[in-house]
């Protein structure tokens, strides 16, 4: 909720800006990039992406209170995108993103996204970033890289949903676009099974990671075709 109510502000912000000139003051610029003017409207990108993901975990282990377990990462990625520009201000996009492995979790998601991209006033290379998007939330555990009292789990995978907003800038090069900006993101991988010995006795084990997040930077290019 707290990522849509950021998304619309943001939006709404940048709409008002944009309707409100005062008096005596120049006009923005109103010419668009020539790759805008070409219509080039395919997108294909790539990017870096370095993210912060927290967790709010909880483990059930048969016959014993449920645990509480507060799970941090820093990682980092690589995203691929396609998309279609409606035009100048609109596009529809494709994400893929992968995370690299640390200490023997990774994840990845695909998502849908909707991008707002006004240009910024007084500027033709310059535009805005503001994006929403929704999709699949992958996510593996290797074996005995989640251990509990001294007790390793075995392998977990995890099929859930993601959400998310971007804030950023978009600069036009002569062939594409130079992007960056902040993203945030609410991932709910759900619930994995799986077991740990207790005296020498395999015991059922489920950790939930519902309540996940993750916040970063992102970088990357897109071509325009």
């Amino acid at each position: 909720m707290r990522l849509l109510v950021l998304f619309i502000f943001l939006s709404s912000f940048t709409l008002g800006y944009q309707s409100y000139q005062p008096p005596n003051t120049i006009s923005p610029q109103v010419s668009y990039h020539p790759l805008y003017e070409q219509r080039r409207n395919r997108l294909l990108g790539i990017y870096g992406v370095s993210n912060k993901t927290n967790s709010d975990a909880t483990l059930s282990i048969t016959g014993n209170n449920l645990q509480n377990h507060s799970l941090s990462e820093k990682l980092s990625g690589i995203g691929l995108v396609v998309g279609y520009l409606l035009n100048p201000n609109h596009r529809i996009l494709l994400n893929l993103e992968n995370f690299f492995k640390k200490n023997g979790f990774s994840y990845q998601t695909f998502t849908l996204n909707y991008a707002f991209t006004p240009q910024i006033p007084n500027t033709i290379k310059w535009r805005l970033l503001l994006s929403a998007n929704v999709g699949i939330a992958l996510a593996n555990f290797n074996e005995g890289s989640f251990v509990v009292n001294n007790s390793a789990m075995g392998k977990l995978k995890y099929t859930g949903f993601t959400y998310g907003v971007k804030a950023g800038t978009i600069y036009q090069t002569t062939y594409g676009e130079l992007e960056l900006g902040i993203q945030a993101r609410r991932l709910n991988f759900g619930k994995a099974n799986s077991s740990i010995p207790i005296n020498d006795v395999p015991t059922s084990t489920t950790l939930d990671l519902s309540e996940t997040s993750s916040t970063g930077l992102f970088l990357g290019y897109n071509f325009l075709f």
